[in-house]
């Protein structure tokens, strides 16, 4: 006891007597940690969704992908309705299956309505998932259709401080409305789970009959489908059978191929979706694996370079206690002792470090969570603080280890004998060689930051084929009574003062359509059909979006654009409907030139029952391809079909005041459609939103590769401060020979250039390649040779502040009084 009260003591002394060492020393590692611990808490919410499911190990979710002709793949996360039906009769393996759906209704509850997300499920939906009942019996509830099962949160919302078990209220979803019951209420879903639900109802099959997409269609994709298998099962031998399954189950197409040719299911484990599933229709936001392993490496490597920092200067410092260790042996201390003695003070401090380093966190945490969108932190009363614990002692154990083994090796009689500190040129070769690590990762951090924001910035200022200032868009007209009033409200807006034009359609900027259509030209047969994206818009449209044309003429409502109906189609009436193409389209269809491409028609079968339907179009217009969708994605082959009697949005173009538009168009809308909320957006906002993402990526690399420069630039400093203060007496004797103060920093400066200088070369070729993966994830990226501007800039950046950090000490020490350098030591 009285020897560990000695070591603390000798440890305290230690620290105060070297204050700016131990001052780097601790604010090093303590920015290190907190890095850490930032991180950490990151991918640990990464990596736990949907674990907490307690058959998680045995539940799956199907997915669905299209290969249509010509075209990329069309990955869903979502399968057409019927499936689930065949995959239980299939399939002895499968427990339960059931489908969700989501889809917004209006709940109605006496003269209050509500605009709410209902998930529409299948009744053994709720034996797959062990959902946490506050109130009500879950268990077969949803086997009466007019039932209904809400989180608490909505619960709260829709009768506040009243019980809702047993409460009525109506829910008018289009196809179907009426007065449904609260059975149960169930716990919110946790955030970290790919599976969300504020409101279930059963799935009625024949009230969707009109839509027969959503539940009817083979193929058509509309809902998740999840399904458990018994704990024996091999998901990999029910994935083998799914091309069977397919051609077995699926209606027999006009292709003349097997289904299973162009349609491939395939399932993944709950556990796997949020960081491995790939495809379009997730009801939460999927993370990256890819980003996970990123920060990951980046938090080991700020780690690891705060580690090389308190080595270092440990190691340094060691050559300067070479008398105290020599008296400690010479007082009977062993080797063990000092090797104990110095590791404790590497524990020490790494303790004094990470209580810092818990400040820090707690200081920019809701900064951190409001930048990656999470809702994290520290729960000291969990095993958070034993791993915190821990790992701080690992860290003081290893990052002192080596220094301690150096500082006992020392004999005695050779240090007492020659009254100097002792160092060795090992020690000098592994500080350099520590040293150039550090510079290499705080290089490759830099170049990393800079071609995140590089493509950042690029695809913020992309040339996108349309004007997307001073777009108002409005959402919720996906709905029956939105559409009846949809003339009406377009003629209102227009009257607006200030809105210069006004325009319907399916999709809006920024919301990525996968809608596709069947095309062919007269020389085809019909299974030569090119899949061809396809946009439905209303009149002015082009114009709103101020998108020109290369050749033809826009939709004109003075014009017969309009084609057959399919009552008139049955009947052999079939005329032509007007039909506008991108450039992409032209090339797709083989027209030499957009000029080429007018006039030429187009067909598409369209199945209606047992009749086969063949509708015609004639291209009146080609327009320059246009970014509607994230530069992630290749421009597709489009068509822009007018459909004037529907839409999910409006877009108003207006000049001035955008939020006394908005105020305007709300007090119509309010007038017009009470029961449905005003939701609206703006086109620019709506863009920047699909790289929400890669924002969130750029500001964390940009924190982190900053704070690893920092500590790096920590370290050269106490570095250079202890190099100059071991050569105070050359440098004396360098100055009573004539060395100039210039002299003196040149040559200390240029001691601390070498090692950057090859971290430079260390780091680049590797932030070459990196990147390089990196960008190919876009469509439309930077050009590779702005990786290597980068990787010049960084090292001139890192040069730079080595030049700073270093300069100043030595500077310090270049004016000093040559005759007090003279009797140093």
């Amino acid at each position: 006891m009285m020897k560990l009260s000695n070591y603390m003591i000798s440890a305290s002394r230690n620290i105060l007597k070297h204050k700016l060492f131990s001052t780097i020393n601790i604010f090093g590692l303590s920015i290190g940690l907190a890095a850490v611990i930032l991180i950490s808490l990151f991918v640990r919410d990464e990596l736990s969704y949907d674990k907490f499911w307690k058959n998680a190990d045995n539940i799956y979710r199907m997915h669905q992908t299209f290969l249509p002709a010509g075209r990329e793949p069309l990955v869903f996360t979502m399968v057409s309705g019927p499936i689930v039906h065949a995959l239980k009769k299939d399939f002895p393996q499968v427990e339960e299956a059931a489908r969700i759906s989501n889809t917004r209704a209006t709940m109605s509850i006496g003269d209050l309505n509500y605009e709410e997300v209902v998930s529409l499920v299948d009744p053994s939906f709720v034996k797959i998932f062990d959902f946490k009942t506050l109130d009500g019996n879950l268990e077969n509830t949803l086997e009466n259709q007019n039932n209904i099962v809400l989180n608490h949160t909505l619960a709260e919302k829709l009768f506040p401080h009243e019980n809702a078990l047993g409460k009525t209220l109506t829910v008018n979803a289009d196809a179907f409305e009426r007065e449904f019951i609260v059975s149960a209420v169930i716990e919110d879903m946790p955030e970290n789970s790919q599976v969300n639900v504020s409101a279930m109802v059963s799935i009625v099959e024949n009230e969707w009959l009109d839509q027969p997409w959503m539940f009817d269609n083979w193929f058509s994709s509309n809902s998740h489908l999840y399904f458990s298998v018994s704990p024996n099962a091999d998901i990999q031998d029910i994935n083998d059978q799914m091309p069977a399954f397919i051609d077995r189950n699926f209606p027999s197409s006009n292709i003349g191929e097997p289904n299973s040719k162009s349609i491939i299911l395939s399932s993944q484990n709950i556990r796997d979706l949020h960081l491995k599933a790939q495809g379009k229709g997730e009801f939460r936001d999927r993370g990256s694996i890819n980003i996970v392993l990123t920060f990951s490496a980046v938090a080991a490597l700020i780690l690891i370079i705060a580690s090389i920092n308190f080595m270092n200067l440990s190691i340094a410092r060691a050559s300067q206690r070479a008398k105290e260790v020599s008296l400690r042996k010479v007082l009977g201390a062993s080797r063990k002792n000092l090797v104990a003695q110095f590791i404790g003070e590497s524990i020490f401090i790494t303790f004094l470090a990470l209580f810092v380093s818990v400040v820090i966190v707690e200081m920019v945490l809701p900064f951190y969570n409001e930048i990656i969108g999470k809702n994290l932190a520290l729960n000291y009363t969990s095993s958070d603080l034993f791993l915190i614990i821990l790992f701080a002692s690992i860290v003081g154990i290893l990052g002192g280890t080596y220094p301690a083994l150096i500082l006992s090796k020392f004999r005695p009689a050779e240090i007492l004998k020659t009254n100097k500190s002792s160092e060795n040129g090992h020690s000098v070769k592994l500080r350099a060689a520590l040293v150039i690590f550090q510079f290499a990762v705080s290089i490759t951090l830099f170049v990393s930051t800079a071609v995140v924001y590089g493509q950042v910035l690029y695809t913020q200022n992309f040339e996108l084929g349309f004007n997307k200032e001073n777009l108002l868009i409005i959402n919720n007209l996906n709905r029956d009574e939105a559409d009846k009033k949809l003339n009406l409200l377009i003629d209102e807006f227009k009257r607006l003062p200030n809105v210069i034009n006004v325009t319907w359609s399916d999709d809006a900027p920024g919301k990525y359509s996968e809608d596709n259509i069947g095309l062919r030209t007269p020389e085809m047969t019909s299974s030569e059909n090119l899949q061809i994206g396809v946009r439905q818009i209303g009149y002015n449209y082009f114009e709103t979006y101020r998108i020109p044309l290369l050749a033809g003429r826009y939709y004109d409502d003075t014009k017969n654009d309009r084609g057959s109906e399919i009552d008139e189609l049955k009947t052999g009436r079939r005329f032509p409907a007007s039909l506008i193409i991108n450039e992409t389209g032209v090339k797709k269809f083989g027209f030499s030139n957009p000029q080429n491409a007018l006039g030429k028609i187009l067909y598409r079968n369209i199945q209606d029952n047992d009749k086969n339907l063949i509708q015609e179009y004639q291209i009146i217009g080609v327009i320059p391809d246009i970014h509607l969708d994230s530069l992630k994605k290749e421009i597709r082959p489009e068509v822009f079909e007018l459909i004037p009697e529907s839409a999910r949005y409006i877009t108003l173009k207006y000049s001035g005041d955008s939020l006394a538009i908005v105020n305007q168009a709300h007090t119509i809308w309010k007038r017009e459609i009470p029961s449905i909320p005003f939701s609206y957006n703006y086109a620019v906002d709506q863009l920047e939103e699909q790289y929400h993402t890669e924002q969130g990526e750029m500001t964390m690399f940009v924190a982190f590769s900053a704070l690893a420069i920092l500590i790096a630039s920590l370290g050269l400093y106490g570095l250079a401060s202890f190099t100059a203060e071991r050569r105070t007496k050359e440098i004396g004797i360098r100055k009573v020979m004539g060395a100039t103060v210039y002299d003196i920093v040149k040559l200390l400066v240029w001691q601390f250039s070498k090692p950057v200088m090859l971290a430079n070369l260390i780091a680049w070729p590797v932030s070459y390649y990196a990147m390089s993966i990196w960008l190919e994830g876009f469509a439309y990226r930077i050009e590779s040779i702005f990786i290597l501007g980068f990787c010049a800039i960084s090292g001139i950046a890192a040069l730079m502040i080595a030049w700073i950090t270093v300069a100043g000490n030595s500077m310090r020490v270049a004016r000093a009084n040559p005759i007090k350098a003279l009797r140093y030591e």
